[in-house]
């Protein structure tokens, strides 16, 4: 997991001296900070955990040791590993800022990785709280080595804007500005403020009046308004809400009718399929400004389903619920063994035949997650290993060659087989160059990479030849193992027809958690003549077949 490429290093070393101890806590922290510029972040890490055992009194120790797991989870590729990190992270922040609530460090450090991780955390508002109490109280007359109040405008703007203020993070960026003109950090405010100002521009209008909300549901409204404690009524206008897709209106609304009943089954159940309606909108032009967006949801729903559960444990619908979302959701939820635990009780219930035979079904699907996970980890830590070879095979399809005769032609038929799942669907690119490697048109994009573009670059050659040119109209669901056909129509990215010529179709694809990744390409020529070029190299994109039909 990748939390902010550039989370800001404060190296202020101020005198912690403990008289008679042959190594204070001003030595730690520079020895920390050496390590950390020299790339060795685990080195600075076990440095503070060495200050914490010698110094557990001491704020210093805490505030940094945090500082530096934060880090440490920023540069680590593993998802598991650097959820533990994180957690870790604020175990130490929170305890430095316990021991002095008034510690412009303390709240500092806490108040960067507050706004710096995802939002599922849940400590961005505290996070942006932190920075806030800083800014107030930072005394200009005796300043914080390393430690300077744009800094923390420039981390209350991130944090302003992921919970969708706008005006604030605009404000923050103007305080930058202010305090430091020239920088970069000013340009990078300026910039900011340009994106907000786009944001705003691009912002989809208004639904025509009357179409959200109906009629019908406006009068449920009014009588909501008249009678905010009666359950059934907020149940019913919760629906309505989202029905119409409403899907905020709809949380508030269940969420109200919660608060006068948590044992309600017909409000949790209603809150949860809010959620899943929205889990199930896939990727959108949303992503490129909250690249956290389907992840926070993830989290959002698992402690929905949590808290319906803690309400009602006997209810078996609620179990079945969790349990097939558990054993859906991302691997770094860390949800699949409870998920597979309330499944296995309801089978060993007295539940009716036909809830036990849904649970044996997401069961099976739960330990072939299992074993698929162990697969994965073959291939990515034995990958010269025979054992590899046969995760290979086992996994690719095998090729059965299309049915071209329907076509429509002329056009370049691209069929293509992806060989290898992983714990997600990776992201692929399909694009077309010409001769001299001038790119021509990109044919598919999987859903994440051709909505968040630079944002967070995974498919770094598709993205720097096609420079997102024409990402909108070709952008898709994400596609997984198994065989794939594309067609190109000949036309470049602008709609006009290519003249004849050698042109070069590429293949890009990338996996994650793993990190595996594979380009193909194979030649084709367009002209009177048909063409086919078959590549089939490498484990990922294991075959290439491009074929060209004149008219």
């Amino acid at each position: 997991m990748k939390l902010v490429a550039a989370v800001l290093l404060i190296v202020a070393i101020a005198a912690f001296t403990v008289p008679g101890e042959a190594k204070p806590v001003e030595e730690y922290i520079g020895e920390a900070a050496g390590k950390q510029q020299s790339g060795d972040l685990a080195g600075a890490v076990t440095a503070m955990e060495e200050a914490v055992q010698e110094h557990p009194g001491i704020l210093q120790a805490h505030s940094y040791l945090g500082l530096y797991l934060g880090m440490l989870a920023g540069q680590t590729e593993d998802m598991t590993a650097a959820l533990d990190l994180v957690n870790r992270s604020f175990e130490a922040l929170d305890r430095a800022v316990d021991m002095d609530p008034q510690n412009l460090l303390a709240r500092f450090h806490r108040g960067l990785m507050g706004v710096s991780v995802p939002e599922f955390f849940g400590r961005l508002d505290q996070g942006v709280t932190d920075l806030e109490l800083f800014t107030e109280r930072y005394d200009t007359s005796s300043p914080l080595a390393g430690v300077q109040p744009v800094n923390a405008y420039d981390l209350l703007a991130r944090g302003y804007r992921a919970r969708g203020d706008a005006d604030k993070a605009r404000r923050a960026y103007e305080q930058i500005i202010d305090l430091a003109p020239g920088s970069e950090l000013a340009a990078a405010a300026e910039a900011g403020i340009d994106d907000l100002s786009r944001q705003e521009k691009e912002a989809p209008a208004a639904p025509p009046a009357g179409k959200i909300p109906s009629a019908a549901t406006r009068d449920l409204e009014k009588q909501a308004a008249a009678d905010p404690d009666d359950l059934p009524l907020l149940i019913r206008l919760g629906h309505a809400y989202r029905q119409e897709g409403a899907h905020e209106r709809a949380r508030e609304t269940f969420q109200a009718a919660l608060a006068l009943d948590e044992a309600s089954a017909a409000a949790h159940k209603g809150l949860i399929l809010t959620i899943i309606e929205e889990v199930s909108r896939g990727y959108d032009r949303r992503i490129y400004d909250n690249t956290n967006l389907r992840t926070n949801l993830a989290f959002e729903l698992v402690k929905v389903l949590d808290r319906a559960v803690a309400a009602l444990p006997g209810d078996l619908e609620l179990r079945l619920w969790r349990g097939q979302a558990d054993v859906e959701m991302p691997f770094f939820v860390q949800k699949l063994d409870q998920g597979i635990a309330d499944l296995e009780m309801i089978i060993a219930s007295e539940g009716s035949d036909s809830l036990k035979a849904e649970a044996l079904y997401w069961l099976g699907r739960g330990y072939r997650k299992k074993a698929h996970t162990a697969w994965i980890q073959v291939v990515k830590e034995h990958d010269d290993s025979p054992a590899a070879d046969m995760v290979f095979q086992q996994m690719r399809p095998g090729i059965k060659h299309a049915d071209l005769s329907d076509a429509q032609r002329p056009a370049v038929v691209i069929d293509l087989l992806l060989g290898f799942q992983d714990e997600l669907p990776p992201q692929t690119a399909v694009w077309i160059e010409d001769a001299d490697g001038d790119f021509v048109k990109t044919v598919y994009v999987s859903g994440f990479a051709g909505f968040v573009r630079e944002r967070q670059v995974t498919l770094p050659i598709w993205g720097a030849v096609s420079e997102y040119a024409d990402a909108d109209a070709v952008t898709g669901a994400s596609i997984d193992v198994g065989r794939h056909i594309f067609i190109w129509d000949l036309e470049d990215h602008g709609g006009k027809t290519v003249p004849y010529g050698d042109y070069v179709i590429k293949v890009e694809v990338s996996h994650w958690p793993s990190n595996l990744y594979q380009i193909a390409e194979a030649a084709v020529e367009i002209g009177k003549k048909t063409s086919r070029t078959v590549i089939e190299e490498g484990n990922f994109i294991p075959y290439l077949e491009v074929t060209y039909q004149p008219r």
